[in-house]
């Protein structure tokens, strides 16, 4: 018996090395999914809820460009804006920053609750201060 414990220690240790690799490489494949879909293709504002209030018409025109490098543009005519995203798989969540950005393009700073996604659309939710906010993007 004494000498199986060293044997029983060493699959153990490999099973939990290989649970954990396994759950990185998922992890891991997830979130280039999430990726390629965002960045494949141009996007628009579908809907944007503030609350109960439909503003989803100061978002006419705009068409928003994913980057991989975690870029992304907002463009309106000829008019392009700069920002920052980043998905996270763990979270569900996305978060994007437009610094430099005024309304309606800042209304899209922050975390993103996912509530629904496929490849050519996205739902999600933020909490504000003065309520939630709920974004539909939706694949051109």
């Amino acid at each position: 018996m004494n000498q199986l414990k060293p044997l029983i220690l060493t699959g153990c240790l490999f099973a939990l090395f290989f649970s954990v690799s396994c759950k990185k490489l998922l992890e891991k494949k997830a979130q280039n999914m999430v990726v390629d879909a965002m960045t494949s293709g141009e996007w628009i504002v579908e809907q944007y809820m503030e609350g109960s209030n439909n503003i989803s018409n100061q978002f006419l025109n705009y068409s928003f460009k994913f980057y991989e490098n975690g870029t992304v543009t907002g463009t309106i005519n000829s008019t392009t804006t700069d920002g920052t995203w980043e998905g996270n798989v763990t979270d569900y969540t996305i978060t994007s920053e437009f610094p430099s950005a005024t309304d309606p393009l800042k209304k899209l700073n922050g975390v993103w609750k996912l509530k629904d996604t496929d490849w050519d659309y996205v739902k999600a939710e933020k909490t504000t201060a003065d309520g939630l906010n709920v974004l539909t993007l939706r694949k051109k």
